[in-house]
């Protein structure tokens, strides 16, 4: 996952969580999947879904997943191998 950052994140319960921002894309044929769901559950993440645009031929999202480092890594192989690409967003910080 060397392309896609995960950062630290402190909760309520002074725990510490990785929070990972990445752009999801999906191709035609994996749009009325629920991937997400799946992921979420299956690697007991959080999910924000920041933004979206989904149609029935592609779908765009701009998510955060929170949790274990290791498990959002493992999320991000599993939504790879199902065909969805996976993007980190980055900031664009002008000074």
């Amino acid at each position: 996952m060397a392309n896609t950052p995960v950062k630290k994140a402190m909760t309520n319960t002074k725990t510490t969580r990785h929070r990972a921002k990445l752009y999801l894309t999906y191709p035609k044929t994996l749009v009325r999947e629920p991937l997400i769901w799946r992921a979420t559950r299956d690697f007991d993440l959080v999910f924000n879904i920041r933004s979206a645009s989904v149609s029935d031929e592609i779908g765009i999202i701009a998510i955060e997943f929170d949790g274990a480092e290791d498990a959002i890594e493992r999320a991000i192989v599993w939504l790879r191998e199902q065909g969805v690409t996976v993007e980190p967003i980055e900031k664009n910080v002008i000074e």
